[in-house]
């Protein structure tokens, strides 16, 4: 509208959430959001892959002669920016992300494991979603992180017998990823 005063939107310096859908994906996420001025927000995360199901399934294929570590995880950190929507407490959201990725597992081939197998790799993301905040601070975040990985490091080492510590085969490849952001959160400090 032309003369309409340009509405000023508060937007809390610290918020934490949780995303527990992605254990049914690349497993589960906890950020944080700090602001770095007016809407937009440095962004820290955690993603413990090893709770992922689609994770568990790439690793092993859910049978018994694989072994997904526990030690798994992606680490990262990532930039978001807020619009506020005409509606109190309703945001669009967009932000990239850079992420590092750790993964390991055993492999077997007969009576015994006898591969392990080590992946580093990097990945970016986009981040495009909409947040609704409710009363005490709590909101909720629907959005899609859609991303590209780059595998440094995908390679099994023999783990058993004169073969120990000897190259298996190497995997490393470069592939589109995503997950889903539907998370929960709160706004620690105004």
């Amino acid at each position: 509208m032309i003369g309409a005063s340009k509405r000023q939107v508060t937007m809390p310096a610290f918020t934490m959430n949780f995303n527990l859908l992605n254990a049914a994906l690349y497993g589960p996420i906890i950020q944080a959001e700090i602001k770095l001025g007016g809407t937009s927000f440095l962004v820290p995360f955690i993603r413990y892959s090893y709770a992922g199901l689609a994770s568990h399934w790439e690793w092993t294929n859910f049978e018994d002669d694989s072994e997904y570590y526990p030690s798994s995880i992606g680490v990262g950190a990532g930039y978001k920016v807020f619009m506020p929507i005409n509606r109190k407490g309703r945001f669009l959201y967009y932000g990239g992300f850079l992420e590092f990725i750790h993964e390991k597992g055993l492999h077997n081939m007969g009576t015994e494991y006898e591969y392990v197998q080590t992946r580093l790799a990097a990945a970016v993301y986009g981040n495009l979603g909409y947040r609704r905040s409710f009363k005490r601070n709590f909101y909720l975040n629907l959005g899609i992180l859609p991303g590209f990985a780059f595998d440094i490091k995908n390679e099994g080492l023999y783990n058993t017998g004169a073969s120990e510590g000897l190259p298996y085969g190497d995997y490393k490849k470069n592939r589109f990823i995503g997950m889903i952001d539907f998370s929960f959160g709160w706004n620690l400090k105004r």
